[in-house]
């Protein structure tokens, strides 16, 4: 087969969609030895990017009025100009690895759906151009040969909600980067914290700020476990810069952290990704109360560097931290705040965690995920042909 694949997100790695986009391309090199594949995205690559063997990039831009504003550039790549540019580059097959199957394409279509979260909270989908866009991938995944998602919470979402037949849709997990490892080295972990201005007792949160993550319920739990504890080195790292976006969508977590006193003690900075495993392997605890993932990468990235984890138990998060954790219902206060002062003051609970944090995360690679895909390909070609 020669596959295409929808690269609009390989200028974008820093996000979740880049991200998936990366790890599943370099999985596939590894595991795929037969089929060829075509990138195509609306811009060129810089000249310096190197791609795997049997990979090439084809840059197919929209048209020059479009370009000018990145949403409508967006919309007419995803729509027409990408399935178009398959079509021509002889593609069997054409896998838009983010939620933006087109709604024609004379290519058959295999689209990674990794949550419904708008139809869910609609503070994501507020705004009528937003509602709008929303209708139409919605309607746009009826079309698609098949569809890939990432836990079997979001299959059953993804059935329930956009009402698609259940035997179209595949789960294959994701997995942490190999990048992510317990760091034990003292040098690397002391220059990590002293980066972002923390000592040697520190609760990490990485994830997002926006509402879904409760952010500003972890600052409450904080504020209540440094109170219980009385160590007055205890810090919570928070990655992020509050200040960039604001409003109900985006709760800023400093105003409760003021309220309750502890300011001075929560430190939002954003942790860049080469500082990531240090600063994980580092942490006391990784506490991530989000009411909603599709799969929840971040806590199975702390595992894989060794955090002891506390994890909400809501949507696909027990699927993917198991037993390994301890999960809690993030909305009450008292259950989470109790967790982290479990795992702060038990250091046999702390060391029986971090041991189990890095089996589980074992569990999850990023070959095992290729393969599936390459699977989840071939059905969809033969489907397509039948």
């Amino acid at each position: 087969m020669k596959i295409g694949i929808n690269a609009l997100f390989f200028k974008s790695p820093a996000s979740g969609s880049g991200q998936y986009l990366l790890h599943l391309l370099n999985g596939l090199a590894e595991v795929d030895q037969q089929n060829t594949y075509v990138l195509l995205g609306p811009q060129p690559l810089p000249p310096d990017t190197a791609l795997p063997p049997r990979f090439s990039y084809q840059a197919t831009p929209v048209p020059a009025l479009a370009a000018r504003s990145e949403n409508v550039e967006k919309l007419l790549w995803e729509q027409l100009t990408g399935p178009r540019a398959a079509h021509r580059a002889g593609a069997d097959l054409f896998h838009v690895p983010h939620f933006a199957p087109p709604l024609r394409s004379r290519v058959p279509v295999v689209v990674t759906i990794h949550d419904v979260i708008p139809w869910h909270m609609p503070l994501y989908r507020a705004g009528a151009k937003v509602e709008a866009y929303s209708r139409l991938v919605a309607h746009a995944a009826h079309k698609a040969s098949l569809v890939i998602t990432v836990s079997q919470h979001a299959r059953q979402d993804i059935i329930d909600t956009l009402k698609l037949p259940e035997e179209r849709i595949r789960v294959i997990y994701e997995a942490a980067g190999e990048q992510y490892r317990p760091i034990t080295d003292p040098a690397l972990l002391a220059a990590a914290r002293a980066r972002y201005g923390v000592g040697e007792r520190y609760i990490f949160y990485l994830g997002g700020l926006d509402v879904r993550k409760n952010v500003p319920q972890l600052v409450r739990a904080f504020a209540q476990v440094y109170r219980e504890l009385g160590d007055p080195g205890l810090q919570l790292l928070i990655s992020g810069n509050p200040a960039k976006r604001q409003g109900p969508l985006f709760p800023d977590p400093r105003p409760v952290a003021a309220e309750l006193g502890v300011a001075d003690r929560v430190i939002c900075r954003f942790v860049e990704d080469e500082d990531k495993p240090a600063i994980y392997s580092g942490a006391a605890a990784f506490v991530f109360p989000s009411l909603y993932e599709g799969f929840g990468l971040d806590p199975l990235e702390a595992m894989a560097c060794g955090a002891p984890v506390v994890c909400s138990n809501r949507t696909s998060l027990p699927e993917v931290v198991g037993d390994a954790a301890i999960n809690v219902d993030p909305t009450d206060l008292q259950e989470l705040s109790s967790a982290i002062s479990r795992v702060l003051s038990d250091s046999a609970l702390q060391a029986d965690l971090r041991t189990r944090s890095v089996a589980r995360a074992a569990q999850f690679s990023w070959r095992q995920t290729a393969s599936e895909t390459l699977a989840a390909y071939e059905v969809a070609y033969h489907w397509s042909r039948a």
